[in-house]
């Protein structure tokens, strides 16, 4: 059988099973359904085009008046979805069972206390002085030919990266030189997630279904025969991440097989989140 036809036959596969997903929300019943909601005012947005409305929170409102604190709203395409606006319910959901930690969770606290110390954090600001005189500089040199739009947005979110990047990572993602030198990991992460929203039902009806059908590789040439232009870039946008990401964990793990020295030289000198986590992994690779 020829690459194409297998490649056809899983791209009919994966819209078979989007569109049993579809019917079974129809078919099956769940304990979901004995849960009130407001009306949806469209089967393919459901209610989320009124939850997510710049200008809903009349509809929240109006549930919360309505149905009291737990109801039942509509995804698309009839996706059930629990909506909980009650206080208790969401400090058990989002802050109280955090604390209830495994031993591996316990151990990961115990790696990163270091990284959040108060002396730390302290060592973080000459990294965050050293990136500000950068975009100070970068600045100045956009305007040594006269006044002109500087856009002040696009700097400050690059500079937050580079912060994140050298005192979290021990990694430096862009020399902040001038407009045109941005790192294409920063661009990436940028424009990642407001790529992911305009692909928000295909995401949840297509893609999902489709990740958990059998390899990497056979999802990941299931997912270039998708003629969709915002899944190639995502597609793209995601090799530039791992890869770049590969390379951080390679040069830290290295550094810390060369010893002190090697780390010393480093961004981050070895108190950075990467560097910590992998001390672990060499003393057990297995």
């Amino acid at each position: 059988m020829s690459s194409l036809n297998i490649s056809q036959s899983a791209l009919a596969f994966a819209v078979v099973l989007t569109v049993w997903q579809l019917l079974r929300r129809f078919v099956v019943k769940t304990s979901l359904d004995n849960i009130a909601g407001p009306p949806s005012n469209s089967f393919i947005k459901g209610n989320m085009g009124q939850l997510f409305n710049f200008n809903g929170w009349e509809f929240h409102r109006k549930i919360s008046d309505d149905f009291g604190r737990i109801a039942l709203v509509l995804g698309a395409f009839g996706d059930k979805q629990l909506y909980v606006s009650d206080p208790k319910a969401l400090h058990h959901i989002l802050v109280k069972d955090q604390d209830l930690f495994d031993q591996s969770e316990a151990l990961f606290t115990k790696m990163m206390t270091p990284v959040f110390s108060v002396a730390h954090l302290r060592n973080m600001l000459p990294i965050f002085y050293d990136v500000t005189n950068k975009i100070d500089v970068a600045i100045a040199k956009d305007l040594s030919d006269g006044p002109r739009e500087i856009d002040i947005l696009q700097w400050m979110t690059r500079a937050a990266l580079e912060m994140i990047g050298q005192s979290g990572l021990g990694y430096s993602f862009d020399s902040l030189e001038d407009e045109e030198s941005e790192n294409l990991y920063t661009k990436s992460i940028k424009e990642l997630f407001p790529t992911a929203l305009k692909l928000r039902f295909i995401q949840e009806f297509l893609l999902v279904p489709l990740a958990k059908i059998g390899s990497p590789k056979f999802r990941r040439a299931c997912v270039e025969l998708l003629p969709l232009k915002n899944v190639q870039k995502i597609k793209e946008m995601t090799d530039i991440m791992d890869k770049t990401s590969r390379e951080i964990v390679d040069s830290k793990r290295q550094a810390l097989k060369k010893g002190n020295e090697a780390v010393q030289q480093q961004v981050g000198q070895g108190k950075d989140i990467i560097s910590i986590l992998s001390k672990p992994y060499l003393r057990h690779p297995h």
